[in-house]
C-alpha cells in the first residue's frame, strides 16, 4: 500500500472545464494514483446540490483496504492491545467496517452537512487518494529502518511565502 493523501477542496463560483477529472483520470490510468474515494458536490440551485461520486476500488479492494488500516493502527494502539494482538484485531475491525459502510470517506450525513455550507455556484471536492507510484519508495525506507516523522507539501504559493517571511527575518537583522 503507498501513502494516502487526502484533499479537501473548495471552488467558489465553480466554472467546469473537465481538466480535473480528465488530470485525475489520466493519473489513474497511468497507475501513479488510486483514487480511493472522491466525492464532487455542487450546488446548482438553493435546493439542489449535485453529488458525484468515483472510486477506483470495488468492494473487495475497499475490505482489504480497510483491513490493512485497521491492522495498522492496531499494531500502533500499542497501549492497549499493541503488537500482533493489536494489529488481528484492528484488521479484523478494518474488514467488518468496510461491510458496514458503502464508503471510505465521509457518511451520507457529514456529506449532507457540508454541502449545506455550499453557496450557490460554489463547489467542493472530497479527494483520498494512494499515492501508488510512492509505494515502492515507501517500503524501502520502511526496510532500512527509517522513523517516519512528518510529511508535507511546499507549493509555488508557499515558497512566495516562505519569501516574504525570510525577507521580513533579513530587513529585521539588518
Amino acid at each position: 500500500m503507498g501513502p494516502i493523501q487526502i484533499f479537501l477542496l473548495g471552488f467558489e463560483d465553480f466554472r467546469a472545464t473537465g481538466d480535473i477529472a480528465d488530470e485525475l483520470t489520466a493519473l489513474s490510468d497511468a497507475g501513479t494514483i488510486r483514487i480511493i474515494d472522491a466525492r464532487f458536490l455542487l450546488r446548482e440551485t438553493a435546493a439542489e446540490v449535485v453529488v458525484v461520486r468515483i472510486s477506483d476500488l470495488g468492494d473487495s479492494e475497499r475490505e482489504d483496504l480497510r483491513a490493512a488500516a485497521g491492522a495498522l493502527i492496531g499494531l500502533g494502539g500499542g497501549a492497549v492491545l499493541g503488537g500482533e494482538a493489536g494489529a488481528a484485531t484492528g484488521m479484523t475491525l478494518g474488514a467488518d467496517a468496510a461491510l458496514d459502510v458503502d464508503e471510505i470517506g465521509l457518511s451520507e450525513a457529514e456529506i449532507g452537512e457540508l454541502a449545506e455550507e455550499l453557496e450557490v455556484g460554489d463547489a467542493l471536492l472530497l479527494l483520498v487518494i494512494e499515492t501508488v507510484w510512492a509505494a515502492g519508495l515507501a517500503n524501502a525506507l520502511r526496510e532500512a529502518g527509517v522513523v517516519f516523522a512528518q510529511q508535507d507539501y511546499l507549493s509555488p504559493k508557499g515558497l512566495v511565502a516562505l519569501g516574504a517571511v525570510l525577507g521580513l527575518d533579513v530587513a529585521l537583522d539588518t
